[in-house]
């Protein structure tokens, strides 16, 4: 089966004249051509996760949007727009906010690209779906022809990592994400899901993925980890073979479960060897001591066998608690928290919030949302000694 290709390149500066270079090169060698271009709706999706400036690694760099809008206009690409729903509620307020916190309100403005504030959406369907055959996304997808995914190379503390499709979860809007966490709530069928929403876009848009790997994030990603130079960039126009490539990069090969999703439906090669990728040799920028997530012991527990109704490993995996002398208690993970299992307590006239872990699902949308990196991951001593 002759799968689409990845084109990667070494680049260790967020220069957009540099990045903008490359970007139309490897736009050419994925295929990408005016015809694909010119005269349609085309529709900038980076990630925009949360309000932090872009040195902190967690979001799209402007300069990776600037370069990928002149490479798009070098090809034919006329009207360009910008369009996330991040964490949180999916209001013009919000997406002010994350524009100008996150460097994008400047660059569009001198890039001459347009930003989104339709907080509207619709429902596409796709019946061929595993888990999922319906989606709601925010309008400007739904009128799209064609959708850049500018994801940014991180680890993941559900996912493991999170980059090409998982970036793709952004196009659900605001809190509906919550909603999507709570009905997929095993890790398994949320990549199941992940896969399908990508799927459908791969099907129905022209979607081209671009990877800002300059600088990534190691340990907790995808917001409260810490800032890893990476070294470079890469296009493709399958999500799922730029996965396989950054799984690698990473370390990760064979332990990402959108990738091994992906593999077991057949939308990529089963191993980055059969990978067809142009530009540098991506071997060079493998490397293997990028931290993980807390949260990467949980992958053991798919050894283990699903009894006592899945008590036993609910009881096992890592579990996320949060820290009082951090928290200040403003109550954004209460409201990221799928099944509500957070609450307030007073104490000394101060509000703290409290897990209650029996009824927590282990999505740790609680760690990635906190402003202040006041959740931690506790993990169990049975695991760590077994491991």
């Amino acid at each position: 089966m002759q799968f689409p290709p990845v084109a990667l390149d070494g680049c260790t500066e967020y220069n957009a004249d540099h990045i903008a270079e490359l970007l139309a090169n490897q736009l050419t060698a994925v295929g990408v051509c005016e015809k694909m271009l010119a005269g349609k709706k085309v529709v900038i999706k980076p990630n925009l996760v949360m309000s932090k400036k872009p040195d902190a690694a967690a979001t799209t760099h402007p300069a990776v949007i600037a370069g990928a809008a002149r490479a798009l206009r070098s090809l034919g690409a006329t009207d360009l727009l910008i369009a996330e729903s991040s964490g949180g509620p999916y209001t013009e307020a919000a997406m002010r906010l994350h524009y100008s916190s996150c460097g994008i309100k400047e660059t569009a403005a001198r890039e001459n690209i347009f930003l989104n504030f339709n907080t509207g959406a619709s429902s596409m369907s796709f019946p061929a779906g595993t888990v999922c055959r319906k989606f709601n996304v925010i309008q400007p997808i739904y009128d799209a022809d064609v959708i850049v995914n500018i994801c940014k190379l991180k680890t993941h503390s559900l996912t493991k990592m999170s980059c090409g499709v998982k970036n793709l979860y952004g196009i659900i809007p605001g809190t509906e994400k919550i909603e999507m966490h709570a009905r997929f709530s095993r890790v398994e069928s949320f990549s199941q899901m992940l896969c399908d929403l990508a799927q459908m876009l791969t099907e129905q848009k022209t979607l081209i993925t671009i990877c800002d790997g300059i600088w990534g994030m190691e340990g907790n990603g995808p917001t409260g980890g810490t800032p890893r130079a990476f070294g470079v960039l890469m296009t493709s126009l399958s999500p799922f073979a730029l996965d396989l490539l950054a799984e690698s990069l990473l370390g990760f090969a064979g332990t990402v479960p959108t990738v091994q999703t992906s593999i077991q439906r057949s939308l990529c090669p089963g191993d980055v060897s059969d990978l067809s990728v142009a530009g540098s040799d991506y071997r060079k920028y493998i490397t293997n001591d990028v931290i993980p997530p807390d949260t990467s012991r949980r992958s053991i527990l798919r050894d283990f066998p699903d009894i006592f109704g899945g008590r036993l490993v609910h009881f096992l995996e890592p579990r996320p608690i949060i820290q009082q002398n951090i928290c200040v208690g403003c109550g954004v993970c209460a409201a990221s928290c799928p099944k509500k299992t957070i609450f307030v307590k007073v104490k000394n006239g101060k509000k703290r919030l409290q897990i209650r872990d029996k009824n927590c699902i282990r999505c740790y949308c609680c760690q990635e949302m906190c402003p202040k990196n006041a959740v931690k991951i506790r993990k169990n001593l049975i695991l760590r000694l077994v491991r």
